[in-house]
Formats: C-alpha cells, sequence, structure tokens
C-alpha cells in the first residue's frame, strides 16, 4: 500500500501550510534531521497581534512512519498548552488505521478511540476505507461510512497521446 504516512509527508504539510497566502495564521516548526517533531499555530486576532491557537506533535516509528500526532489548544487563563486530541496511525500489512481519541481531564489520559478509519489495499491501485465510531450507549463501534478508492492508472500506460 503506497499511501502511508511518513515524516516526509509531515514535512510536506509543513512547507505548504508555511507557503500559503493567508496572512492571518503563522507557523513555527520544530525540526530536527529534517523531521517536523512540532508546528504551533499562531493566528491574527482583532487588533492584527498573532496569538497562540494549536501546537501539533509528532511521533514516528523506526521505519519514518508517522505513528501520533497530537493536537493541544492554547489555555489562555493558564498561559499553557492543553491536550485536546490524538491521531494514532497503526501500519498492517496491507493498510493502516487512524484512530481518533480525546484528551480526559479527569483522569489525565486519552479516552479509548471515539472513532476509527481503516484504509485497506485490495488490489494495486484500490484501496477500501472504513470509518467506525463509537457507540456510547452499547459499547461498540458502528459502521459510518464505506467507499472504495481508486487511484489514477496513468503512471501505468505504456504508451503516451
Amino acid at each position: 500500500m503506497e499511501s502511508i504516512i511518513t515524516a516526509a509527508t509531515v514535512l510536506t504539510m509543513y512547507f505548504n501550510a508555511i507557503n500559503s497566502n493567508d496572512v492571518n495564521y503563522m507557523y513555527n516548526g520544530d525540526m530536527e534531521d529534517g523531521i517536523v517533531n512540532k508546528i504551533e499555530v499562531y493566528e491574527r486576532n482583532d487588533n492584527q497581534q498573532m496569538e497562540q491557537k494549536m501546537e501539533y506533535c509528532y511521533e514516528y516509528d523506526e521505519q519514518g512512519r508517522l505513528t501520533n500526532k497530537e493536537m493541544l489548544t492554547w489555555d489562555e487563563a493558564k498561559k499553557e498548552w492543553a491536550k485536546s486530541s490524538r491521531l494514532t496511525y497503526k501500519y498492517y500489512k496491507n493498510g493502516y488505521n487512524v484512530e481518533v481519541s480525546y484528551w480526559n481531564a479527569d483522569k489525565q489520559q486519552y479516552d479509548l478511540p471515539t472513532e476509527v478509519t481503516l484504509y485497506r489495499s485490495q488490489a494495486p491501485s484500490l484501496t477500501t476505507v472504513k470509518t467506525y465510531k463509537m457507540n456510547d450507549k452499547q459499547d461498540n463501534m458502528y459502521l459510518t461510512s464505506s467507499m472504495i478508492m481508486m487511484e489514477p492508472l496513468d503512471s501505468r500506460l505504456l504508451a503516451n497521446k
């Protein structure tokens, strides 16, 4: 399966963000050896000053694949970053899962995932995507969407027009 999120993918997303024409946001990235570890997002307020808005923290496995993306929001009262949510990436032979979890301030830990999306390679250029959400009343997950993605086959053509 070709669409795995790597350190290079995160780096590309960072460079796209900082090169955008949106003057209401500013991005400050923390990089080490070409790998983005953290991105702070600042937003222009009504007084035209930049304020802290979001912080994204990234973790990778030994193969350079993204394993966690943690989102923090700025707590103006406490003047510190507060954990908000986390995307966890789990890789398998034929695809990967993305799990969404939210921070539980009372327990000081992330709750169990509320949503899981499964990406599975079924054939070259054919991927199934299924999303499940948590049913709190029954303590199980239910399917909310299912689709098939077909990638363009242009790169596999033997002749050009």
